[in-house]
């Protein structure tokens, strides 16, 4: 379950990518993009947008814990996480709206592709060392790449994998 190897990483990321681009950009004109979140919004099935948001959330969650991203980020993805599944239960709901026209805030409320550039950039900032810390501390190549970390010339979080 968790990331064991940088091959594991890849397939991450390979993970959050797909459900990024089918969440929030199926179709993308430019700068904007329209995906099954926004889309599922619209179906007049109650429960199913907010069954996929709150899946493909539930998905994203999962690959950060499997990426062992910090819990900082893991908030941040929740709460954006959060906002962007119950975006979904006015519009599902056989009820006087909460929020007027929810189902086009859900559309333009990116909220998965958010979230996983979140993820994604956090991946990017952290150095992931194969192996345990005690078989890496004995490498010459780690004690200089701490070093580096130490003196502030590389912002970095080092992730052991092993």
């Amino acid at each position: 379950m968790i990331a064991r190897s940088h091959v594991d990483l890849h397939n991450i990321r390979l993970a959050v990518e797909r459900i990024r681009n089918l969440s929030d950009r199926l179709i993308g004109l430019g700068p904007f993009g329209v995906g099954l979140d926004g889309v599922l919004s619209f179906v007049p099935l109650p429960g199913v947008g907010v069954a996929y948001s709150g899946l493909a959330a539930l998905a994203l969650l999962v690959q950060a814990v499997r990426a062992k991203a910090s819990a900082g980020t893991l908030v941040q993805m929740s709460i954006i996480l959060a906002i962007d599944t119950l975006l979904d239960v006015p519009a599902s709901a056989d009820m006087l709206p909460i929020i007027p026209f929810s189902g086009m805030a859900d559309t333009l409320f990116t909220g998965h592709k958010w979230a996983a550039n979140m993820l994604l950039r956090h991946m990017d900032h952290t150095l992931y060392i194969e192996g345990d810390a005690r078989e890496a501390r004995g490498r010459p190549e780690h004690a200089e790449l701490m070093s580096r970390i130490r003196s502030r010339k590389e912002k970095r979080r080092v992730v052991y994998l092993g």
